[in-house]
């Protein structure tokens, strides 16, 4: 096999199938990328999973050759790509190497290959019945609330992504939460009354990221939940992960109904108070104390060897007197993907969540639970 292909080309897709591909894997095969090629067609197939979650996408391609299929390893194909210098690569099935190199042989790489016998087949899903969704809204319900999920091992069910279908609103609404704070971001789908997501599904960290990747370059992509699996297909490409087994926690039932007291603030301007409290906290959490008055917050650092800091913000504040402490990297985390200029930040008691919200910042919703010190 000989084949001609554009290196911005092959380097969109390797990137893809690299982060697919377990580099820590107990089988070499599952670190590597099958290749595969069809003299009916027209294009090269690329394939990787770590039996959890597969990718299979195709490039156009100039080629020239038999029937076959052989695995690479992932990462460094990638790499070479990704440095790759001339708009176009050759890539040739040479026995037992494939050999990378430019049209004038100054660059020539020889990449032993491995038997595709050894490479998982990989589920087929049908398209029917799945969700046509803007690229870009799939992939900012992902990055909004990517962040909130659990890094637990113990948490696993927490460690994802829930996305559930608003039938009667029609919206999509994701969810995440490690069980100090939670995000919710809804977003509305045309059509999502006509599909069957049963009562939700949780995506992984992982698999997560890999469809914001693959959304955020899409206008439209189809998505699918079927037999367990999560499925998002384009045009030349179709990416699936099993999802997360297990219930996902009721979070509607720690959203509080109703606030006694109401903060509004500017959010670069709180934005830059809390990283300059921060300076001094050297905690892994990062505890800061919020005195609300009706005029102004005054933000407190814990004291440590280090020292002890305090910003004055002006606000508008509606309430009683409450001084409570918030992890400021929580808080951070919120407002640094908020758009509003404005928030607002609905308090109850002492020991109640805090809710974060905007008025450019539609759907979106950010529980945050107080610090006991």
């Amino acid at each position: 096999m000989k084949a001609k292909v554009e290196t911005s080309r092959l380097e969109k897709i390797l990137k893809k199938v690299e982060g697919v591909a377990d580099k820590k894997a107990s089988m070499a095969v599952l670190s590597m990328v099958l290749i595969e090629y069809e003299p009916t067609e027209s294009y090269l197939n690329f394939l990787s999973t770590d039996l959890e979650i597969g990718y299979k996408g195709k490039i156009f391609a100039e080629v020239e050759g038999d029937k076959t299929s052989f695995c690479v390893p992932a990462r460094k194909f990638y790499e070479i790509i990704k440095n790759f210098p001339e708009d176009e690569v050759y890539l040739i099935k040479d026995d037992n190497r494939l050999i990378v190199k430019d049209a004038q042989e100054r660059i020539l790489y020889n990449l032993a290959i491995t038997d595709s016998e050894e490479f998982p087949s990989l589920p087929e899903f049908i398209e029917d019945g799945a969700l046509e969704i803007p690229g870009k809204v799939l992939a900012e319900l992902i990055s909004n609330t990517i962040f909130s999920t659990s890094k637990e091992e113990s948490h696993f069910v927490l460690g994802g992504i829930y996305f559930e279908s608003l039938k009667d609103e029609g919206i999509l609404r994701a969810v995440a939460s490690d069980g100090h704070r939670l995000v919710k971001l809804d977003r509305e789908v045309v059509g999502i009354e006509n599909v069957n997501f049963n009562e939700g599904f949780i995506v992984g960290r992982k698999a997560a990221k890999q469809i914001e990747d693959i959304a955020e370059e899409e206008l439209v992509v189809k998505l699918g939940y079927i037999n367990n699996y999560v499925v998002v297909w384009t045009s030349n490409s179709v990416f699936f992960a099993r999802t997360i087994e297990g219930t996902y926690p009721d979070y509607r039932s720690v959203i509080p109904s109703s606030y006694e007291n109401i903060l509004k603030v500017d959010r670069k301007l709180l934005i830059d108070a809390l990283k300059r409290v921060s300076l001094v906290i050297t905690e892994r959490f990062k505890p800061v104390t919020f005195e609300f008055k009706p005029d102004e917050i005054i933000l407190t650092s814990q004291e440590t060897e280090m020292g002890k800091a305090q910003v004055k913000l002006s606000a508008i504040y509606e309430g009683k007197p409450l001084t409570i402490s918030y992890n400021a990297e929580y808080i951070l985390d919120a407002l640094t993907i908020m758009n509003s200029e404005e928030v607002e930040i609905k308090i109850g008691e002492e020991r109640t969540p805090a809710i974060i919200t905007g008025y450019r910042d539609e759907g979106f919703l950010y529980l945050v639970m107080p610090m006991v010190l």
